[in-house]
């Protein structure tokens, strides 16, 4: 093609995308506004879209006979138990029970294996179980997570170097496992919640955290295990808010990730539970009473009162005001 008409053919096409975008006049002379790229309003790695606040848009809203949010332990990748293993089941229940005013309901377990339900208040709290072995810096409140499949869960989870402790199994509440993640935080998963009623954020369960070295390469972790941001329909979502990643059921936030190491825990990074009381103070106290330790003691106004601290064995958590 001559010279001459390549360059005729590219003004021609200059001038009609100048046409197409709108004019405006400034000092009187006209400067072509050119159209910008789209802002992304989130942040985006992989497979993992963390929305920040307020773009998620309002929730749709619930039926009239709908659990909350969260309360159901529907969303995929949700917190929906809590379990203790301890090596003096009697010991831990008469603990928490005077320190945090819990009761326990024995439960049929495996031979040799004493088990129990905890509640206050009618409220579902977790489970207790009794194990002649040795923890070690393993021991904590450990967390399930809601999976549509475990064995496809567990699956993924060895991919990704993570090493399954126990399980897949079948219980009567369904198919478990658990495994201990990056930086050996112990956590499980189930197939079905144990208890529709038991949620993070109601009492008595206040907050669940994971404290990690880095919260972005956590949050793909547990992401693409658990399926965190996927369809928001049926899913967790995520978001990246105070320094920290939040997990959210619907508008509950059920989790959160954020660095550090967890309180209590000698340096590690662990998933670390909060729990409601009545009194802070009185908690401590009775926590030190009853053979146990405090980590930090009381501190923040009445209605914000908090205070950290471990069990008998030194386990560890949070205590926070109602």
């Amino acid at each position: 093609m001559p010279r001459d008409m390549s360059v005729g053919n590219e003004r021609e096409r200059t001038a009609r995308r100048q046409e197409a975008v709108p004019h405006a006049p400034t000092g009187g002379r006209e400067v072509v506004r050119r159209p910008r790229a789209p802002r992304r309003t989130f942040w985006k790695t992989r497979a993992l879209r963390l929305v920040p606040p307020g773009e998620r848009g309002p929730a749709a809203p619930a039926a009239a006979d709908a659990p909350p949010p969260g309360g159901a332990g529907r969303a995929l990748g949700a917190p929906c138990w809590l379990s203790l293993v301890t090596r003096d089941i009697r010991a831990a229940e008469e603990f928490y029970g005077r320190v945090l005013g819990w009761c326990h309901v024995p439960l049929l377990g495996s031979a040799g294996r004493a088990r129990s339900l905890v509640l206050k208040g009618g409220e579902p709290v977790g489970t207790i179980s009794e194990t002649a072995g040795d923890l070690g810096g393993y021991a904590s409140w450990m967390p399930y997570f809601l999976v549509h499949d475990v064995d496809t869960a567990v699956a993924r989870l060895r991919e990704r170097g993570a090493t399954v402790a126990v399980g897949p199994l079948t219980t009567g509440a369904g198919r478990v496992a658990v495994v201990a993640g990056p930086e050996d935080a112990v956590f499980g998963v189930r197939q079905k919640a144990p208890d529709l009623r038991w949620s993070v954020g109601r009492a008595p369960t206040a907050r669940l955290e994971l404290h990690t070295r880095d919260i972005f390469a956590a949050a793909l972790f547990y992401g693409g295990v658990l399926g965190w941001a996927g369809d928001p329909e049926t899913s967790c979502d995520v978001e990246y808010v105070d320094d920290r990643i939040a997990v959210l059921d619907g508008r509950r936030r059920v989790a959160a990730l954020r660095g550090g190491t967890a309180p209590g825990s000698g340096g590690r990074h662990r998933w670390h539970t909060s729990f409601r009381v009545a009194d802070v103070d009185a908690a401590a106290a009775a926590a030190l009473d009853r053979g146990g330790r405090v980590v930090t003691p009381p501190y923040g106004p009445p209605s914000r009162r908090e205070a950290v601290l471990c069990d008998r064995e030194g386990i560890p958590f949070t205590v926070v005001a109602t």
